[in-house]
């Protein structure tokens, strides 16, 4: 082999050496590298799920001895009640800072988010228990039947009934007994009973069950409160709607859910309710009052039977009050579909026909029940109650009740209260106003 060719072969093998060893230092630098990243990773999973533990605004403190108890914020009479408080962003910081002095609540000052309770799951198996009650005996001596000497309107009235609810007195009286189209003095029954189940305590609900909007409800037609979908509301504040918006959207939707998905059944129980109440001459159809499609598939009641659930309605003050309101606000304020409610009865104080001590009930109008109205009132301790149906206009109904109760009045010897002056009417507006407003 020549001196050349030798040279040649001692240079391939240093070279191949060389290469050798740089592939051997590569490959446990590979190695070292990737253990460091795989470490990482670890590192920054357990930190990241560590991280989602402590700060997740909707998770709960459950671990054995750590549970904390936020303080509720406070809320309004028609607020559903919450489920267990949730953990809010930054509240383990709050727990585990060292700096918080040890007599300070960790806690103090800390937005509560509270979860929102379930919808009720309607009930196919609560049935409500028969209340026997002993039909009212109304007392016709000295009443005074159909039309009244010098008193305007009572032509107009289809069917109507004036009653001392003291002692069950009928004062005056046209067709009493007639089954007439009522409109939404049906509401008077489907609030009522609506109530009457979710006080009952064999009953799945209370005033707090959530009630998700149904399509049913959101179809039915106006007047509404008008529901969109995915929307869910107590029946406190359904009743608060039926009660002052005379919301039909409002009463399907009670029956609906309160019948077990099925309105027919509440509807059921409502006819089967007029039953004990001595109610005769009644037939509901439906929870609204809204028209069928003939005269036969309307509503029915008489002025007796709409008088006789007025005075068990009429025992439960909470229903009373809400039938007092000339307003209320639906929805929280500031949401787009936020309403604020306007009560229907113009005889309330305040009111169009303001007529001193109306407190209720409700007012109804199809075009084939035409204007009626179930009016309460107190003045001196005494109360009467005013049923008229049948006018071809709320105006015509308005005044004819507001004079029917002052001449009432007058008959059981209860002067008429002398008219406020201009100045006490401005104060005494602007209380209720505020009064109003704060509800």
């Amino acid at each position: 082999m020549s001196r050349r060719a030798m040279m040649v072969l001692i240079l391939a093998i240093i070279a191949i050496h060389g290469i050798l060893l740089w592939l051997l230092f590569a490959t446990d630098s590979a190695e070292q590298q990737l253990s460091e990243t795989r470490k990482q990773l670890e590192e920054e999973i357990a930190l990241h799920s560590e991280t989602e533990r402590g700060s997740n605004p909707f998770r709960t403190q459950t671990e054995p001895g750590s549970s904390v108890q936020l303080p509720e914020s406070s809320g309004g009479a028609s607020s559903a009640p919450s489920a267990s408080p949730a953990q809010t962003p930054g509240t383990v910081a709050a727990q585990t800072s060292g700096n918080a002095p040890a007599d300070r609540d960790p806690l103090a000052g800390l937005t509560t988010v509270k979860e929102k309770p379930q919808p009720s799951v309607p009930s196919t198996t609560y049935v409500r228990k028969p209340k026997k009650i002993t039909p009212v005996k109304l007392d016709y001596s000295g009443a005074v039947q159909n039309d009244i000497a010098g008193l305007k309107g009572a032509s107009l009235a289809t069917a109507g009934i004036l009653i001392d609810m003291d002692n069950n007195k009928v004062l005056w009286a046209k067709n009493p007994s007639k089954p007439v189209p009522v409109a939404s003095l049906t509401k008077i029954m489907t609030i009522m009973l609506s109530y009457e189940i979710a006080m009952d305590d064999s009953s799945p609900y209370t005033l707090e069950s959530l009630i998700p909007v149904t399509t049913e409800a959101i179809n039915t037609p106006a007047s509404k409160v008008d529901f969109r979908k995915g929307e869910m509301f107590t029946i406190r504040e359904l009743l608060v709607a039926a009660s002052v918006r005379s919301a039909n959207d409002a009463a399907h939707l009670l029956a609906e859910h309160l019948g077990g998905g099925k309105a027919d059944k509440f509807i059921e129980d409502m006819n089967r309710r007029a039953k004990e109440i001595g109610m005769t001459h009644t037939t509901y159809f439906n929870a609204h009052g809204l028209p069928g499609k003939s005269r036969a598939l309307d509503n029915q009641s008489s002025p007796e039977d709409i008088a006789r659930l007025c005075l068990v309605f009429r025992q439960y003050f909470y229903l009373m009050e809400l039938a007092a309101l000339r307003s209320a606000p639906f929805r929280e304020k500031g949401s787009p579909n936020y309403m604020m409610l306007q009560n229907h009865n113009n005889l309330l104080p305040g009111a169009k026909v303001s007529t001193a001590g109306v407190n209720g009930i409700k007012t109804g109008f199809t075009n084939r029940a035409g204007f009626c109205l179930a009016a309460s009132c107190e003045r001196s301790g005494r109360h009467l109650l005013a049923v008229a149906t049948g006018f071809p206009s709320a105006a015509d109904r308005d005044n004819f009740v507001h004079v029917l109760l002052d001449w009432g009045y007058t008959k059981i010897g209860v002067s008429k209260p002398k008219a406020a002056s201009s100045s006490s009417k401005s104060a005494s507006s602007a209380k209720k106003t505020s009064t109003t407003k704060g509800r």
